[in-house]
């Protein structure tokens, strides 16, 4: 009886293993990989990126200097983020502090881009007087990254190949991504494909764009004026 029990429960599992396999197709015909490094080297070329105001508390006014040196986005796979230095100069008082970030990674399939979006990065401003330290503020420098870094994804990797065959005609095969799916890997962002590979050039898809309507409004006679006739908007 244990026996038949162990046997049957054995199948059950089987066939939950079958079913998530088919559930879950894989995609694996080809991947990019975009190494954090290569981002870092895009994000490096954009130089040091500072600031500059006034200040005025506790009576004592003066003016701020802050920098951004060594600033680098940390692939992951569970939470990627930016981390940078800040150099702050406040009057006579210098100091630096390390700025972690969160950074949100996506991949546009339809426009086949990677979008590495700062999303979050703060370090404090403040100063020191009589052995106290003074808040001035925060420095928000998402605000500083608004716009995304973008990369192109793998969609644009079509490609065509002849074969000779045997009766010496060449035949042109056609090869294109489909499917795409990012994945997040140490130091690293891997996208990967499917693709179709057909003896015929693929259509472009074309996206349609209904017709305006035209307004009602557009189609009203204007009554003509005479050139001696004063408007409202002349009156004002």
């Amino acid at each position: 009886m244990i026996n038949r029990f162990l046997f049957q429960l054995f199948f059950i599992l089987l066939g939950f293993s079958c079913f998530s396999q088919i559930a879950k197709p894989v995609i694996n015909d080809f991947a990019v990989v975009l190494h954090e490094e290569a981002i870092n080297k895009v994000i490096a070329a954009i130089g040091d990126i500072k600031g500059t105001n006034d200040y005025e508390v506790l009576l004592i006014s003066g003016k701020y200097h802050w920098t951004v040196k060594n600033p680098k986005i940390n692939i992951r796979p569970d939470s990627s983020d930016f981390t940078c230095d800040a150099l702050v100069n406040v009057g006579p008082f210098d100091y630096k502090t390390q700025v972690i970030g969160n950074v949100k990674i996506t991949y546009d399939n339809e426009k086949n881009l990677i979008y590495i979006k700062i999303s979050r990065a703060i370090f404090e401003l403040y100063t020191v007087i009589l052995n106290k330290k003074i808040h001035i503020k925060d420095i928000h420098l998402e605000d500083y990254f608004k716009e995304p870094f973008a990369f192109e994804g793998p969609r644009t990797m079509a490609t065509d190949m002849e074969f000779m065959m045997p009766d010496s005609t060449m035949k042109k095969i056609y090869v294109q991504p489909t499917a795409c799916k990012m994945e997040l890997k140490w130091k690293e962002i891997c996208t990967s494909c499917e693709i179709i590979a057909a003896d015929k050039p693929f259509k472009p898809v074309l996206k349609l764009i209904p017709p305006i309507e035209a307004s009602k409004t557009s189609t009203t006679t204007v009554p003509k004026t005479s050139p001696t006739t004063t408007t409202t908007a002349q009156k004002k």
